[in-house]
C-alpha cells in the first residue's frame, strides 16, 4: 500500500514525491459535526483505509491524504463551525466577553473557509459535503453562491496572471461533481418496510433520492445551476437531475458514520426478519439483499470515482481528465498561493468581493442597513440647535445625544463602526472653523465668541445690574474675565457720574483684591425712618440696623465721666447685598434678610450681632423669582457719631483659605461720617485663582472695631 498525507500551507514542497504517481482523482471533503466526541475527521478515517484526518483549529488548513493503490488524493477541510472547534474558541469568547469581538472571530473564520472553499471548487473532481443531520442545511446556499461569484470575479484575472499554464487556461483545473453525505440520529430514518423484498435499504434508496431531487430543485432556483444541460465552465460544479440510471450523489449514514442499514436498530429489524423468512417459504430473503446494497462513505465515493473514470474512458465526459499527481499540483498550488496565501489578501479587499463576501453575514448585512437608515438621524441631531460656533462642552453634549440616537436606531456588529464615524464626521464639523472660545468667565460662563487670540475681549453677552461703589448709580456690566475688569475697571467707569466727587478712598489687599471706601455724607444724613435711599432696594429692606456701644467698654478710653448721662453710643450699620438683577438688601446675621418698615422699626436685631459674626458672602435674594438669583455681599454701610471712629478689618474665610483685605495694617474710617465699604466682586486665592461663589465663604467677624475718635465733641465747628 502507498499511502502518504501533507497538508497546505506546507513548510516543504512535496512535487518530487508527487510527480512519480500515475493520473489521479481529487476528492474534496468539506464537514463539520455536532455532537462529541465524534468528529467528521473521525468518521472519515474510519471510512477510508490509512487516513489520518485530525480536527483542525484553522479552517484554512487543508489535509492531503493520498491513496496510491486506488488513484485518488482526498483533502479535507473542517467547517468554522464544526463544534468541536467552536470549543476552541470558548477561551476566547470567556476572556473577551463582547458580541462584537464574538462576531468578528467567526467572520474572519467564514473568510478563511470561503477561500479554501474557492480552492477546492477550483481543483477537485469531487467535492463532498458532509453534514451531521438528516435534512439539507440551507446555509450552504449561501456559500455555494459566494463561491461561484467569486469564481466568476477572479477568473480573468487568474487567466491573466498565469497565461503559460495548460491546466488553468479557464482559470480552474476542475469544475468538480458535488455529493452529500448526511448522518442520521433520528428514529424517523427507521420507517418500517413495506411488503415483499423491499426492506430498509429500499427505504433509505427511497430517501436518498427525494433528498437528491429537493436538492436539485433547490440549486436550481437558486441559479446555482445552468437552466439548460450544458456545463459551462463558470458553473459552481456539476450536479445531475436525479434519475435511476446513474450513481445517487447523496448517501445517508447513521449518527456513527456507519450506513443507515447498518444502524443498530437495523440490525434489530433484520433479525426479526430473518426469523420470519425461515417460517415461510415465500418470504423474501431480506437480510442478504441488504449486505448487498449496503454502502459504506468509502465505496461510496470509490464508485463515483470509478464511475466518472469509466465515463472519461468512453468519452461520455467532455471537458474531464485526470492528469498525473505532479502536474495537478503545480497547477493547484498557483491557485492555493492567490486565493488562500495571507500576501494576497489585498485580492478580497477590492469593492467588488468585498459585497460579495457580505454575503456570508447575513448578521452584519442586517446591521450595516440598520446603521446607514440610522446615521443620517443621528448627523441630524447633533447639528440641531447648534450656535455659529461653540465650545467643546457643548461639542461632547451634542456627541452624546447623536450616539444615544445611533444607538437607539441602529443595531448589531456594525454600530461600533458608524459609531466611530459618526464621532469623527462630527468632530470634523466642529473643527471646521466652528469652534469656539474656551475661556470661562470668573462667574463660570463660556465666551460665546470664536476661538481668538489674546488680543480680543472675551464675551459672552451676559449682562449683569450692578450699583457703583458708593451705590448711588446702578449700571449693566458685562460678565467679567478678568479680576481687573471684575473689582476696578466697571466701577472706575461709574466714577465720573457720582463716586469721583466723594472722598474715597481705591485700596489694595493681597493679590490686588481692589475694594473702596467712600463717604457719602454725615451719619445725620441717615433717617431711619426712610432708610438708605438709593435705587434698587427691595422695600423694607433698606434698613440699617442699630449697633449701641455702651461707655464703660474699651473702645472708650476717655475718663468716664465724660460720658455722665449716656447709656450707650449708637451707630447704625448695615451688610449689602446685590444679585445680578441689580435687586439689594441687608441682612442680619445668618443671611436673614431685613424686613421693616417706618412704622415699625425692627428692634429684635442688632448691628452689632452682625459685626461679631461671620456673614455669609453669599445668600439667596427674597426677591420672588422663577428662579432664585443668589445674592453677594458687596459692601458694608456705617453711620458712627464723631466720637465714635472705626478701624476697618476685613478677613474673608473660604473653607480652608483666609484672605486678608487689609493686611498689614487695618484701615481707619473718622466719626461722624455715613460710610460705604465696597467689598471686592470676585476674591482670589494665593495663587491668583478666582474663588467659586459659594455659600461657603464668608467674610470673618471683627470687619468693624470701635475706637475713640481723636476729634473732641467741643471741636465740632
Amino acid at each position: 500500500m502507498s499511502f502518504f498525507h501533507f497538508s497546505l500551507p506546507s513548510a516543504t514542497s512535496p512535487e518530487h514525491i508527487l510527480s512519480e504517481f500515475k493520473p489521479t482523482c481529487i476528492v474534496g471533503l468539506i464537514g463539520h459535526s455536532r455532537s462529541d466526541p465524534s468528529s467528521m475527521a473521525s468518521i472519515i478515517n474510519s471510512s477510508l483505509p490509512g487516513a489520518q484526518f485530525v480536527l483542525s483549529k484553522s479552517t484554512s488548513e487543508i489535509q492531503c491524504f493520498f491513496d496510491g493503490d486506488q488513484g485518488i488524493l482526498y483533502m479535507y477541510v473542517g467547517r468554522h463551525d464544526d463544534i468541536n472547534k467552536l470549543k476552541n474558541l470558548q477561551q476566547l469568547f470567556e476572556t473577551q466577553n463582547s458580541h462584537l469581538v464574538h462576531h468578528q472571530e467567526m467572520i474572519k473564520l467564514k473568510h478563511e473557509e470561503i477561500k479554501t472553499w474557492l480552492w477546492l471548487f477550483s481543483v477537485c473532481h469531487f467535492v463532498v459535503v458532509l453534514h451531521p443531520s438528516q435534512s439539507f442545511d440551507v446555509e450552504y446556499i449561501r456559500l455555494f453562491r459566494t463561491t461561484q461569484q467569486l469564481l466568476q470575479h477572479f477568473a480573468p484575472k487568474i487567466k491573466e496572471l498565469y497565461p503559460e499554464t495548460e491546466l488553468l487556461t479557464t482559470a480552474r483545473i476542475y469544475r468538480p461533481r458535488l455529493l452529500f453525505v448526511f448522518q442520521s440520529n433520528s428514529a424517523s430514518m427507521h420507517l418500517p418496510p413495506k411488503k415483499g423484498r423491499q426492506g430498509f435499504n429500499q427505504q433509505c434508496k427511497r430517501l436518498g433520492l427525494e433528498m437528491e431531487t429537493q436538492i436539485f430543485h433547490i440549486f436550481r432556483k437558486c441559479r446555482l445551476l445552468p437552466k439548460q444541460a450544458s456545463r459551462g465552465a463558470q458553473d459552481l460544479a456539476h450536479l445531475p437531475p436525479p434519475n435511476e440510471l446513474r450513481e445517487p450523489f447523496v448517501l445517508f449514514l447513521d449518527g456513527k458514520g456507519r450506513p443507515s442499514s447498518e444502524s443498530p436498530s437495523f440490525k434489530h429489524v433484520d433479525t426479526a426478519l430473518y426469523y420470519i423468512s425461515q417460517l415461510s417459504a415465500t418470504a423474501p430473503q431480506y437480510v442478504q439483499d441488504v449486505k448487498e446494497d449496503t454502502m459504506t462513505l468509502g465505496s461510496f465515493l470509490k464508485r463515483n470515482v470509478k464511475n466518472l473514470r469509466n465515463q472519461v474512458l468512453q468519452e461520455k465526459e467532455e471537458g474531464v481528465t485526470f492528469v498525473p499527481l505532479g502536474e495537478w499540483y503545480s497547477a493547484a498550488i498557483l491557485l492555493y498561493s492567490f486565493y488562500c496565501h495571507a500576501d494576497n489578501d489585498a485580492n478580497f479587499s477590492e469593492n467588488g468581493p468585498a459585497k460579495i463576501i457580505m454575503q456570508l453575514d447575513p448578521e452584519g448585512q442586517y446591521s450595516e442597513n440598520r446603521c446607514q437608515k440610522a446615521y443620517p438621524v443621528a448627523s441630524a441631531a447633533y447639528m440641531d440647535s447648534l450656535p455659529s460656533h461653540y465650545t467643546h462642552a457643548i461639542h461632547q453634549r451634542q456627541l452624546q445625544h447623536a450616539l444615544h440616537i445611533l444607538r437607539s436606531r441602529a443595531k448589531g456588529p456594525a454600530f461600533s463602526t458608524y459609531a466611530a464615524k459618526l464621532k469623527e464626521d462630527c468632530d470634523a464639523i466642529w473643527e471646521d472653523g466652528r469652534k469656539g472660545c474656551e475661556s470661562i468667565s470668573l462667574t463660570g460662563n463660556a465666551c460665546v465668541l470664536p476661538l481668538h487670540d489674546s488680543a480680543r475681549v472675551h464675551s459672552n453677552r451676559l449682562r449683569m445690574r450692578s450699583a457703583c461703589s458708593c451705590g448711588r448709580s446702578i449700571s449693566y456690566r458685562s460678565d467679567p474675565f478678568t479680576l481687573e475688569s471684575a473689582n476696578h475697571e466697571f466701577y472706575m467707569s461709574l466714577s465720573d457720574k457720582c463716586c469721583s466727587t466723594l472722598p474715597q478712598h481705591r485700596l489694595f489687599g493681597r493679590n490686588q483684591l481692589s475694594w473702596m471706601i467712600c463717604n457719602i455724607g454725615p451719619a445725620s444724613s441717615y433717617q431711619t425712618t426712610m432708610g438708605i435711599e438709593q435705587p434698587g432696594f427691595l422695600l423694607g429692606s433698606q434698613y440699617l440696623l442699630p449697633w449701641d456701644l455702651p461707655p464703660d467698654e474699651a473702645w472708650a478710653p476717655e475718663p468716664k465721666n465724660a460720658w455722665r448721662g449716656k447709656r450707650s453710643v449708637r451707630c447704625y450699620v448695615g451688610y449689602e447685598y446685590e444679585c445680578s438683577k441689580g435687586h439689594r438688601f441687608y441682612c442680619s446675621a445668618g443671611g436673614a434678610p431685613v424686613k421693616g418698615s417706618p412704622a415699625n422699626m425692627i428692634k429684635e436685631n442688632s448691628g452689632g450681632n452682625n459685626v461679631m459674626s461671620d456673614m455669609i458672602l453669599y445668600t439667596t435674594c427674597p426677591s420672588h423669582t422663577n428662579k432664585p438669583l443668589l445674592g453677594q455681599l458687596m459692601r458694608i454701610v456705617v453711620c458712627s457719631p464723631e466720637q465714635v471712629s472705626l478701624s476697618v478689618c476685613l478677613n474673608v474665610s473660604y473653607r480652608n483659605i483666609r484672605i486678608s483685605l487689609t493686611a498689614p495694617d487695618n484701615v481707619q474710617i473718622p466719626g461722624g461720617k455715613m460710610t460705604v465699604i465696597r467689598l471686592p466682586y470676585v476674591y482670589c486665592d494665593e495663587s491668583d485663582n478666582p474663588l467659586p461663589f459659594d455659600i461657603e465663604a464668608y467674610l470673618c467677624k471683627g470687619a468693624l472695631i470701635p475706637m475713640r475718635s481723636n476729634r473732641r465733641r467741643n471741636d465740632k465747628k
